[in-house]
């Protein structure tokens, strides 16, 4: 079973989700809506820990645990 080892909630353009959830095998679920017009909320997808853009590894770090921050680093390639 894949653990949860940090979590990035972020709001673009006020409204519209975009968060960011790091799993300890190194998946990151992306949630995210891209209007709010009907059909534009609730998609996702599975993505790379490492494809991330610096920013959101960034971020995820900041908002790991201090039990999971040299995991959370190791996972996202910044050592």
């Amino acid at each position: 079973m894949k653990k949860v080892v940090a979590v990035l909630h972020q709001m673009k353009k006020i409204l519209l989700d975009n968060d960011y959830t790091l799993y300890d095998n190194g998946e990151v679920l992306h949630e995210f809506d891209n209007s709010t017009f009907p059909g534009g909320q609730g998609h996702s997808q599975i993505l790379s820990a490492k494809g991330l853009k610096t920013e959101i590894k960034e971020k995820l770090l900041a908002n790991a645990s201090d039990k999971n921050k040299e995991l959370v680093k190791s996972l996202l390639g910044l050592e």
